[in-house]
């Protein structure tokens, strides 16, 4: 059921991110036989329906496949590749012996590279194979991928909607720059690796419990199969295509774009981590416009056992996590999501909500640019409010304002990643604070406050050397206990204070306390950092505080 961008081997990676391994084009040279005989066929993939359904009676072709054909001693003598429709032909010598005819999980040309392989250490991919005399031309049939007892069908639904996934990004990004000077359209140069084997859930190995993940850095998608060999009554994703599409959305972005996200586990009801919520929430938008689909939907299960249904979000219809305060949409993955979708869908919800008709040029665009999109070198700590920011800076960009406005997304960066420079701030800053006492999931830990509500988040370059800074506040009974956190780029958000460089977190202050302050004193290598000013989750707090900042002597003012 879990999906995760999983962070242990990456802190983030531009185009042309490194692989684990080479990837192996497989069998692409195709030989001349004088006087040779054709064998021709067609392949297909069984899958079931919504995922866990019962085996639907539509068999998709298996398109641009690698067909391999071997001798009787096991030696290759002929390679091919499946067309749109699933047919092949290949000419091989004339002999009194038999051939074997395999069609391989794996494509291999200009548009896509991609290989579905039964685990990281055997790296194999999945075949079906038929065997032929090789006396005469001859049709090998109808060659089919099953969805039931090897389950092969789920090696090539993988395979099929990354291809098809490419398709659209081709198709919707050709000729993009004659509209949006920086848009570089969609290639296939980059190969992915993707693991999957029947009954096998990848997360034991990484140690973690049933899931399919990505890990970036390596180009590598891993789809759950199932549990120790059951696929009819366990979780599986090798049929539900969000999922598949999802982990994939997460390698289109490590690959093409670039991404700041710590990773980590999250749902769809929680206030995340900005940068998590961006990249899960692209993620979930990606599989939507790559199936025209809004529903996301998660299985377990099938017909031949036991089924159930995680989720089936409709990023047409707000569930409950709909943003209550302007700014809150920022922190919601599926708030995400639905903005994004919004943006390109055909669907117009009512006046004043979903009136935009965009384009996927245009996103790809501001998601890939290295001038005028978020792939910028010089951009840090990755959210959708760079992202809005972007956009509305972009040449012939389309007015979201009526999508921001009913998502409650801030077109900016100010409640996350807001600049700060040394000056004067009339007044001090204001806190948005709230009760954290609670125990919903986003106040019950530290780790999890409300990223929204209960923090503030600012970014700093930092020339380097001393850095000296102090936080000092007024609030009210019940005093508000601030704490100040000081990360580098690429910082996860905890507990503790490991993953900070310096902390200030004075606890247990008196709730009659009127005015305090908090103080860091280090030294800090040249580089960005963020600082984050939030509330301790000691005591109640129901009143805003006001605070200012000052740095070797210098305030600190929101730019």
């Amino acid at each position: 059921m879990l999906c995760f961008f999983l962070v242990a081997c990456s802190s983030g990676s531009d185009s042309g991110s490194s692989t684990s391994a080479s990837f192996d084009p497989g069998c692409i040279t195709v030989t001349s036989y004088t006087g040779g005989i054709t064998l021709t066929g067609t392949a297909n993939y069984e899958f079931r329906t919504n995922g866990n359904g019962a085996v639907n009676g539509t068999k998709p072709p298996i398109r641009q496949a690698q067909v391999a054909v071997y001798n009787s001693s096991g030696a290759i003598v002929q390679c091919g590749t499946t067309d749109d429709s699933g047919n092949f032909s290949v000419v091989v010598p004339q002999t009194s012996n038999n051939y074997t005819v395999s069609v391989d999980s794996r494509i291999y040309n200009s548009l896509t590279k991609a290989a579905v392989f039964n685990n990281p250490t055997e790296i194999s991919v999945h075949s079906i194979t038929t065997t032929v005399s090789g006396a005469n031309s001859a049709s090998v049939g109808t060659l089919t991928a099953a969805a039931t007892g090897d389950v092969k069908g789920g090696a090539f639904n993988i395979l099929d909607k990354v291809h098809g996934a490419n398709l659209y990004m081709e198709t919707n990004t050709a000729n993009c720059s004659a509209t949006f000077s920086s848009c570089t359209p969609f290639t296939g140069n980059s190969a992915v690796f993707i693991y999957w084997d029947k009954g096998v859930n990848p997360g034991s190995y990484v140690g973690a419990g049933a899931l399919s993940f990505y890990l970036p850095g390596q180009s590598e998608l891993y789809i759950l199969g199932g549990l120790n060999g059951d696929t009819d009554s366990s979780d599986c994703d090798h049929f539900d295509n969000s999922i598949i599409l999802h982990e994939y959305g997460h390698f289109i972005e490590d690959t093409f774009s670039d991404t700041d996200s710590p990773g980590g586990s999250h749902t769809g009801n929680t206030i995340l981590d900005a940068r998590l919520a961006w990249g899960e929430g692209w993620a979930n938008f990606y599989q939507a416009a790559m199936l025209n689909n809004p529903v996301y939907r998660d299985t377990s299960g099938n017909s031949s056992g036991s089924s159930s249904v995680f989720f089936d979000e409709d990023l047409e219809t707000p569930e409950n996590d709909l943003p209550g305060s302007m700014g809150e949409g920022n922190f919601r993955e599926f708030s995400v999501a639905r903005l994004l979708w919004d943006s390109i869908d055909t669907v117009n919800e009512g006046a004043g909500v979903d009136t935009v008709s965009g384009t996927f040029a245009e996103l790809w665009t501001v998601f890939t640019s290295s001038t005028a999109g978020i792939k910028n070198s010089s951009k840090v700590f990755r959210s959708i409010g760079l992202f809005h920011t972007l956009q509305q800076a972009l040449p012939s960009a389309s007015d979201w304002s009526s999508l921001r406005t009913g998502e409650n997304h801030l077109g900016n960066e100010n409640d996350y990643s807001r600049a700060v420079v040394s000056n004067t701030c009339p007044g001090g800053v204001n806190i948005q604070a709230v009760n954290i006492s609670g125990g919903s999931p986003e106040n019950g830990s530290t780790s999890r406050s409300n990223q929204f509500a209960s923090n503030d988040f600012y970014r700093y370059y930092h020339s380097g050397g001393s850095f000296s800074f102090q936080l000092n506040y007024t609030t009210t009974n019940p005093a508000a206990d601030l704490d100040v956190y000081i990360f580098k780029n690429g910082y996860r958000f905890t507990d503790t204070t490991s993953t900070s460089i310096a902390a200030s977190a004075t606890t247990n202050i008196a709730a009659s306390t009127t005015s305090t302050s908090e103080s860091i004193s280090t030294t800090l290598a040249a580089g960005w950092y963020m600082i984050n000013i939030r509330v301790d989750t000691g005591i109640s707090m129901g009143t805003a505080a006001n605070y200012n900042m000052t740095l070797n002597g210098s305030q600190l003012c929101p730019n």
